[in-house]
């Protein structure tokens, strides 16, 4: 849990507009999941499901509100429905920041099949699609990458993989 990063990503964040989020548990996103419980300028809630998130995120889209979803590269399959016939059918911009889960470091043998799916389900669904491996890359380019998806009207992913957390 490096509080450095986690307030350096939220800083990203709201410079590229967002002001509101979900998140659903992971153990590589904790530090960056209680930042947003302390954080004053991002409406926050937890969900139990990453479809429930999108869904949340969308009503809060058509509310007036950016988006984003904190969540686990698993979660991918569990919200591919409300990703195509939700947020891409309607053109609505959601940043997803997600640990993914299974590259190398990893150190959970199951989370290696879905990590290699990953990428795959997200270009199916023509997500734009943003590794992070460095943490560097947070600086700029994260509230860069979440104005893209503000300008282009659509969903796009932050993969941050395990060696981004790991560090």
């Amino acid at each position: 849990m490096d509080s450095g990063l986690n307030s350096l990503i939220l800083k990203e964040l709201k410079k590229g507009g967002v002001d509101f989020a979900v998140s659903v548990p992971c153990k590589l996103l904790s530090g960056l999941i209680l930042a947003l419980e302390k954080d004053s300028d991002i409406k926050y809630f937890p969900v139990t499901r990453e479809e429930e998130g999108v869904g949340i995120c969308a009503g809060a889209f058509l509310g007036g509100k950016f988006p984003c979803i904190v969540m686990q590269n698993s979660g991918i399959g569990n919200c591919i429905n409300a990703l195509s016939s939700l947020l891409a059918l309607y053109r609505i911009p959601v940043v997803f920041v997600i640990s993914h889960r299974g590259t190398p470091g990893e150190k959970i043998n199951a989370q290696f099949r879905m990590a290699q799916l990953t990428e795959g389900f997200l270009d199916m669904l023509r997500i734009p699609v943003f590794k992070f491996r460095d943490r560097s890359q947070v600086n700029n380019e994260l509230a860069v990458i979440a104005k893209h998806a503000w300008v282009i009207e659509y969903p796009v992913a932050v993969l941050m993989d395990f060696q981004f957390w790991s560090k």
